[in-house]
């Protein structure tokens, strides 16, 4: 159960990220570099809420945010981000495959399982 909601709070996180860069970089023309940047912390920082307040809610005792918790959970996301990089990179290079998406989704896979158990067993653990 908490895998599922673990997705749905990666999506709606997803769905923050992608409107972000939509409407700064398509509609308003800033660089989408730093609109990527900034997207992805925005949508760290709502799904370390999330994943606090729901997706990992003790039913023993409600666990405060605190900035060491979120920094921890930022350290695993860019962890992340960088195994789906890397497996994108990977696929890329080893088979070429005809649509470039494929490599991407295998990349997020890989990263949204590292993600997941880093914030399982690190960020967000029951003692």
């Amino acid at each position: 159960m908490k895998f599922t909601k673990f997705l749905f709070v990666g999506l709606l996180g997803t769905i923050t990220n992608i409107s972000i860069f939509y409407i700064f970089v398509d509609r308003l023309f800033y660089p989408p570099i730093k609109i990527s940047i900034a997207g992805f912390i925005l949508a760290s920082i709502q799904n370390y809420i999330f994943h606090n307040n729901w997706t990992f809610l003790s039913t023993s005792k409600k666990r405060s945010l605190s900035k060491v918790n979120y920094f921890k959970y930022l350290s695993v996301s860019i962890v992340s981000l960088a195994v789906n990089l890397s497996v994108l990179q990977f696929v890329l290079i080893k088979y070429d495959p005809s649509t470039k998406a494929v490599g991407q989704l295998i990349g997020i896979a890989c990263g949204t399982i590292i993600n997941y158990l880093g914030a399982k067993k690190w960020v967000f653990r029951e003692e």
